[in-house]
């Protein structure tokens, strides 16, 4: 089995035994700007999705982009490819996603090795 492989199949392990129901949640904002002082329309969109939450490695660490607060975030796919300005709502809260872990390795995500912030 390939490393790729492997860590997929771990990943699926974890997200099958120890996951919990979350939300991936994605705002637009459409409309507003010069012509329309109103400021637009903002919708959510909501998507479900599995997640495991960890700590985050030690040797993550590097007290800027990852912190000691932060949490790294098991995630299956969803109906749409993430993007760093969606949010996780899970049993932790509202999580801001900092690094996506995209793991996709014939191209296609397989599931997303997060780290977030509360």
């Amino acid at each position: 089995m390939s490393p790729p492989e492997a860590k997929e199949r771990r990943a699926r392990r974890l997200l099958t035994r120890h996951g919990e129901a979350a939300q991936i949640a994605r705002t637009v904002t459409t409309g507003g700007g010069p012509s329309d002082p109103s400021g637009g329309t903002t919708t959510t969109t909501r998507y479900d999705v599995q997640v495991v939450l960890a700590k985050i490695d030690a040797d993550r660490i590097d007290g800027t982009s990852i912190q000691t607060t932060d949490v790294r975030v098991l995630c299956t796919t969803a109906d749409v490819e993430l993007t760093l300005s969606d949010r996780i709502e899970c049993s932790a809260g509202d999580l801001t996603i900092i690094d996506l872990g995209r793991h996709a390795p014939d191209g296609t995500t397989v599931f997303y090795d997060m780290v977030a912030r509360r």
